[in-house]
């Protein structure tokens, strides 16, 4: 049934292994060669050994004696001493079987080509088998790749909640830490406040001298200035100051809790990225859930770059500056303003803000990071 018989073109014509080329990919061949000479010819010799090279496909070979020539007998000698038969195992088609499994089949008496049936449910039993042998092997592996994500998966089930653990603790630990620092640490930064003003003082005066005051046009003129105007500008030099001072204390403070970053937010670091890891591998290929985008220690060490912050009113720092009636706007009195606002400004009220700022923002980063952590953990 659905059998095509395609008889191959003269030599000089096209070559027998390139009529099968056109064809063994699309079907499961079954190749004859018929020879009509004693011997095969040096030609045929040829030929086969580009099939074997190529193909490697066992072939029925049958000997037949051309028209009006010396018919094939049935009582010839045994054919292992005949010419064709010793050739054939010289070109390794007889003999042992080939690389795909099936031996090739020499027949010198016409009424044996029956065995053609024979031959051809070998060959096509051999095919079954090999299709059946690369099922398997595909079974197989993905067997294989079922029982290690099985293993894999029970391994995560124990470990994971034991590393989701060490690392609810180690940021407990360091939220800890760092509460302590901002609790006990007050008095020092009043003294941190008191040094670093003292040694920025000059340049917060020369900054104050030389600024550009926002949304006031003052008058060249020497014309006098409204007191609303005046209000302002005195607001943003002291604005300049408290913000200026605020962010070099931040920073020393920063510097102070460093060894706590390298201890504490190191290890939370690699754990996480561990997690992560192991998230992206477990649930990212289903698209059920998405991967928790803040769980990442970023939330819990990020939070002492963000201390500086917004300045407390200036009204619970600075102490209340008097002044006279509205001067002329010169870079003598923008630094007379800047030096009253640094002598009467509150060192201990400044410490208390950034200290309260730094517990605002540790404890958002605490809650924060919880979150995170029991949304991985569900």
């Amino acid at each position: 049934q659905e059998v095509d018989i395609v008889v191959v073109p003269c030599r000089g014509f096209q070559p027998a292994e390139a009529t099968l080329a056109e064809f063994v990919n699309q079907v499961l061949p079954v190749v004859t060669f018929a020879i009509s000479e004693p011997q095969l010819s040096p030609s045929d010799q040829a030929e086969l050994r580009e099939i074997k090279e190529k193909f490697s496909l066992p072939i029925f070979f049958l000997r037949v004696a051309e028209p009006g020539g010396e018919p094939t007998s049935p009582k010839k000698p045994d054919r292992d001493e005949s010419s064709v038969h010793v050739q054939l195992l010289d070109l390794e088609y007889l003999g042992a079987a080939g690389p795909c499994g099936s031996r090739s089949m020499l027949v010198e008496q016409l009424e044996k080509l029956r065995l053609l049936s024979t031959f051809s449910r070998q060959v096509l039993q051999q095919h079954l088998v090999e299709a059946a042998t690369r099922l398997s092997e595909v079974h197989g592996r993905c067997l294989d790749i079922f029982i290690n994500q099985a293993f894999d998966m029970q391994r995560d089930l124990q470990i994971t909640p034991k590393r989701l653990e060490y690392t609810r603790r180690k940021e407990n630990e360091l939220y800890e830490s760092l509460m302590g620092i901002a609790n006990r640490k007050q008095e020092e930064m009043k003294d941190m406040i008191v040094e670093t003003l003292g040694s920025m003082k000059e340049e917060l005066l020369e900054d104050a001298a030389s600024m550009e005051f926002r949304d006031i046009i003052i008058p060249e003129n020497g014309e006098p200035v409204s007191s609303k105007d005046i209000k302002c500008c005195i607001k943003q030099i002291q604005e300049l100051i408290i913000s200026r001072l605020n962010q070099a204390v931040a920073n020393k403070l920063i510097s102070s809790v460093d060894y706590l970053r390298e201890s504490f937010v190191g290890t939370l670091e690699r754990c996480l990225k561990s997690l992560e890891e192991s998230w992206e591998v477990s649930v990212h290929p289903a698209r059920s859930l998405e991967k928790p985008k803040d769980a990442s220690v970023h939330i819990t060490s990020n939070y002492l770059k963000q201390v500086p912050g917004s300045p407390c009113p200036f009204s619970q720092i600075i102490q209340r500056i008097t002044w006279v009636s509205p001067p002329a706007i010169t870079s003598d009195w923008k630094r007379k303003v800047a030096q009253d606002a640094i002598e009467s400004l509150s060192a201990s009220k400044l410490a208390k803000s950034i200290c309260s700022q730094f517990r605002t923002r540790l404890n958002s980063s605490h809650e924060a990071f919880a979150a995170s952590l029991r949304q991985v953990r569900a």
